[in-house]
């Protein structure tokens, strides 16, 4: 996972990209609005080793929860690995960084359909199938690697997740 921040929301203490990051050991955290002319994301882009997308909702997203597991599998070329770039800010923010960004609007896009709310209570979402980062990540992770048996490593985003709102939580009269 490349998680690329929008500046005011990697300054944001309850940001969930950040938390992300700090949970996942394989992922890079990369602050900015115009990535075009970022070396570390044009490195990971260009790398002939990655398939590169982006995780966005658009009209020419391919939606994940439509896709069988095989499915999802075989969107992967061979020999490659599946690099995600993930957006983090508010959504006017996430389509500013799209708009400033070319290497980004390039890239392959996929997207999913939440089955349930977010559970971010104590920031609003526009929609509730709007998901924070960090449950957007967790997501695709488990769209990927969806076995269904045994330790699923990435569950702690979520418990990582809840007791953060849990405890803000606390905090809110």
């Amino acid at each position: 996972m490349i998680i690329l921040s929008q500046p005011r929301e990697a300054k944001h203490r309850l940001g969930t990209g950040r938390m992300a990051h700090l949970c996942l050991s394989n992922s890079a955290l990369i602050e900015g609005v115009d990535f075009t002319l970022d070396q570390r994301v044009n490195r990971e882009i260009d790398d002939p080793l990655n398939f590169p997308v982006l995780l966005y909702p658009s009209s020419e997203s391919i939606d994940l929860c439509k896709l069988n597991c095989r499915e999802r599998v075989a969107l992967i070329p061979s020999r490659q690995r599946l690099v995600v770039f993930v957006l983090d800010g508010t959504w006017k923010s996430v389509r500013k960084m799209i708009g400033s960004s070319q290497n980004l609007r390039r890239l392959p896009a996929i997207s999913f359909i939440p089955a349930t709310p977010s559970a971010y209570r104590i920031r609003r979402q526009p929609r509730p199938q709007c998901y924070s980062t960090i449950e957007a990540i967790h997501q695709v992770i488990d769209l990927f690697t969806a076995t269904g048996v045994g330790t699923r490593p990435h569950d702690n985003l979520l418990a990582v997740f809840a007791a953060l709102v849990d405890r803000q939580l606390t905090y809110t009269p």
